[in-house]
């Protein structure tokens, strides 16, 4: 079972000693909290304290100016506990204030300098113009425009400037457009213009404070863009340095707000009366035993009870996962599908051996699958990122078995010369791979049945272990069906009616599965009073009959997938058989296209396997998530 085993704590003491006492047996430890006052059914004069928790915010703050700083924290540097929460804010407020303004500046300079390189690639387009731009941007009587033109209106302008009082400075062109001034006389400027507008002449705004030639424009404009990109370093370095100075007193902040925001989490969730108060909570067993010989030998005037689980009412035990560094990664797909109570079977082993398992199948090659291994298990070790942690073990999964098919990039000639041994050839095995698939999901669809019933009995359901279709009920008949067709294909010589029995009893007690449940589970008025009850079993029974067929017959796809893959490997290496360069350029971009849209769809494919297949036989879902107060 990788589900730990907790103990319901109960922590008590005198209310003057409380921060005293949570200080040095709650504070810091691995616990989850619950409110008090939803667990404690004798409650008579008990009350919540006040819930004032700021303190929150304030770590929350100084963690992220810790992280501008890359400054790392040290748990043992905090602030001294006279500091109050005002001077915490105050501190962190001047700080913040601080790095606002220089982030305000930083960005008008950076604003001044994309609006100095936007004129600087203007400039760029006048470059051989050698005359002061004040001079011909500013005539009296003249018009000047700077723009571009297709070079198709272009063509048909200079047909024009001989019947037009203007004439076009050509600049620069590049592939479409032709860059350049036209002038015009201001009594003519509005003809001249719709002119140039019916070519599709677009102008550009040139600042009329510009002085000098588009050569000396651009290199003052270079010099003032060194000089704002120095100040924003100059201003970055300075932050950095007044944030390096104060990082420890940063940090020191950080350690005491939170310590106290975990100190008005246990606050929150604690109830007291005239004298006492009482912390209640969930830990691991080990660390609950180790918490109570720590208070027994302290001499200390402390109470501490620890109970089982079973005995504690109305409230859910968390469930806290503990899994080996191999199943680990993939407790996230099974908490996308929902958390484990904690009286349940952690599906996480099983949904790993299993996912493993059928993505190798669905995407054998030895290549392939080497690529999506190493690049998994790097990404997991750098960023701990637990999907490249799947990648890295379905990647090993898949190379194991491109060495059955003797598969290495879809050549499967390779493998098979070198270790002379035959291969499994999913193409040449068809009827294997999908008879092998379907068999293989009979035997996952027991287990799980098995796993439901194993589930319900921990859960002390009688119904659902005995009459439910994931039941004993279930099973039966699943189990009686499957003899059935064996002893009608393979003449065993067991009359069929035996199973055909066993079949109607299984189907007459999922049928009447609820109130059969009712009755073994002790309860009054077990029979249903609405005729409507038969009709509506009867139309679900029909879905869970489909749903055993359906569910056995979704397996074929990890077969179906891995004749697939071999196919579009049998296509890649048809449109490389030209070879020469162009053979292996095709050779690497197909594979490169089949280990991302093929990997991919595999995976989600399996995943569904798992989810509708497997976990809707026995798995609920249902769990609360262990949060610990060290983790606040």
């Amino acid at each position: 079972m990788s589900i730990t085993k907790m103990k319901a704590v109960t922590i008590s003491g005198q209310i003057a000693e409380f921060d005293t006492i949570v200080e040095k047996y709650v504070y810091g430890r691995d616990i989850h909290l619950e409110n008090a006052m939803s667990v404690i059914t004798n409650r008579g004069r008990l009350k919540s304290f006040e819930d004032n928790n700021e303190y929150d915010m304030i770590a929350k703050n100084a963690q992220s100016i810790i992280k501008l700083a890359n400054y790392t924290v040290k748990d043992k540097i905090i602030a001294p506990e006279t500091t109050t929460l005002q001077e915490m804010r105050d501190f962190l407020d001047d700080i913040n204030i601080h790095i606002e303004a220089e982030t305000k500046q930083d960005e008008e300079l950076s604003e001044k300098i994309e609006a100095n390189n936007t004129a600087i690639a203007q400039l760029d387009l006048m470059q051989s113009v050698e005359v002061d731009l004040s001079k011909i941007m500013n005539f009296e009587f003249i018009r000047c425009k700077f723009g571009h033109i297709p070079k198709a209106g272009y063509k048909t302008l200079v047909t024009y400037l001989d019947d037009i009082e203007t004439f076009f400075v050509k600049t620069a062109e590049d592939t479409t457009d032709v860059w350049g001034f036209y002038f015009a006389p201001l009594l003519k400027e509005r003809k001249i213009e719709e002119v140039f507008n019916s070519l599709y002449f677009e102008p550009v705004d040139i600042s009329r404070e510009y002085v000098g030639t588009p050569y000396e424009i651009k290199q003052s404009l270079e010099k003032e863009n060194r000089e704002l990109q120095e100040q924003i370093e100059e201003n970055s370095k300075k932050t950095a340095d007044m944030l390096s100075s104060i990082a420890d007193k940063i940090c020191g902040i950080y350690n005491l707000a939170r310590k106290r925001h975990q100190f008005a989490e246990v606050r929150r969730n604690a109830i007291h009366g005239d004298m006492f108060f009482y912390v209640v909570g969930w830990m691991d067993e080990k660390s609950a035993k180790a918490l109570e010989k720590e208070i027994t030998a302290s001499g200390d005037t402390v109470m501490f009870y620890m109970e089982n689980p079973e005995t504690v009412r109305n409230i859910q035990p968390p469930t806290k996962l503990k899994n080996n560094p191999v199943f680990k990664p993939f407790e996230m797909f099974v908490k996308m599908y929902g958390l484990p109570s904690y009286n349940e079977i952690d599906p996480t082993p099983i949904l790993a051996v299993t996912y493993i398992l059928f993505f190798g199948i669905m995407f054998g090659d030895v290549g392939q699958s080497l690529v999506l291994a190493i690049l998994g298990f790097i990404v997991y070790k750098v960023r701990k990122w637990d999907l490249a942690g799947i990648v890295g073990w379905v990647g090993l999964s898949g190379t194991v078995f491109g060495f059955v098919y003797g598969s290495f990039f879809g050549d499967e000639e390779i493998i098979p010369a070198l270790f002379h041994t035959p291969s499994l050839n999913p193409m040449n095995q068809i009827a294997l791979m999908l008879g092998g698939t379907i068999a293989m999901g009979v035997i996952i669809i027991i287990f799980g049945l098995v796993l439901n019933i194993i589930n319900s009995v921990k859960s002390r359901d009688k119904g659902a272990a005995l009459f439910g279709h994931n039941g004993a009920a279930g099973l039966v008949f699943y189990l009686s069906v499957l003899l059935l067709v064996g002893n009608m294909f393979l003449s065993w010589g067991i009359p069929n009616f035996v199973f055909v029995t066993l079949i109607v009893i299984a189907l007459l007690a999922m049928y009447l599965c609820e109130p059969l449940g009712k009755l073994v589970n002790g309860k009054k008025n077990w029979l249903p009073k609405s005729g409507m009850f038969f009709v509506e079993n009867l139309f679900e029974m029909f879905e869970v009959v489909l749903s055993f067929f359906t569910n056995t017959i979704s397996f074929l796809r990890i077969g179906a997938f891995a004749i697939v893959h071999v196919g579009m490997m049998m296509v890649v290496s048809i449109l490389s058989q030209g070879g020469g360069a162009g053979g292996v350029i095709v050779q690497i971009i197909g594979n490169a296209l089949v280990m991302v849209l093929e990997g991919l769809i595999v995976g989600i494919q399996v995943l569904r396997l798992e989810y509708y297949e497997m976990f809707s036989r026995y798995f609920t879902g249902r769990g609360r998530e262990f949060t610990s107060l060290k983790d606040k």
